[in-house]
């Protein structure tokens, strides 16, 4: 959502184009929820879950690729994510049963990574949104979580699911909670 190459400030215009996209971020995070609880509600086997976890990364990536940043500038950065996630996603349902390690290093590397873009988006655009500093805790946050993961890859897979499923879930309020400030991004765009 946040681009960490730009520092600009936004026009009232850019503040109105990219609110057209809130109700994209509130689908996302509201998916986002309910797939980390379903998560951490259901026994899994590891292709179920797999399964899962493919779709979950599919339709983020989606979600990111379509949302404009917040700061108003290009979708480069936004599409590139995007792609990733749906990249991600792609190569749990290509790969035919998964192992545990392979699953807990695609999850752990891929939260170090989405931890580092939102981490650097937050700080960058802080005089953008009033909500920068969630997206710098949050960015931190999952690059714990990610090296833990990427540290021990032969855990269980109760831990996994814990992760993804918790992970999930702050995702999705984050989301939902900006969600709600990217409507209303017109008004604080004078």
């Amino acid at each position: 959502m946040l681009n960490p190459t730009n520092q600009t400030e936004l026009t009232h215009a850019d503040a109105v184009e990219i609110s057209k996209t809130w109700i994209l971020l509130l689908i996302s995070g509201l998916i986002s929820v309910i797939v980390g609880i379903v998560i951490l509600r259901v026994n899994w086997t590891k292709d179920d879950l797999a399964l899962v976890v493919a779709i979950l990364f599919i339709l983020r990536g989606l979600f990111r690729a379509i949302v404009r940043p917040i700061d108003g500038s290009g979708r480069g950065w936004n599409v590139f994510v995007g792609a990733l996630e749906v990249a991600v996603g792609i190569a749990f349902l290509v790969w035919s049963g998964p192992t545990l390690l392979v699953l807990a290093i695609f999850i752990g590397a891929w939260v170090v990574v989405t931890g580092i873009f939102d981490f650097v988006g937050g700080v960058a655009n802080r005089h953008n949104t009033s909500l920068w500093w969630l997206f710098a805790i949050f960015g931190v946050i999952e690059v714990i979580l990610g090296i833990i993961l990427l540290n021990n890859p032969e855990g269980t897979l109760a831990l996994t699911v814990l992760l993804v499923g918790i992970w999930s879930i702050v995702v999705g309020i984050l989301q939902i909670v900006v969600s709600f400030e990217v409507k209303h991004l017109p008004k604080m765009v004078k």
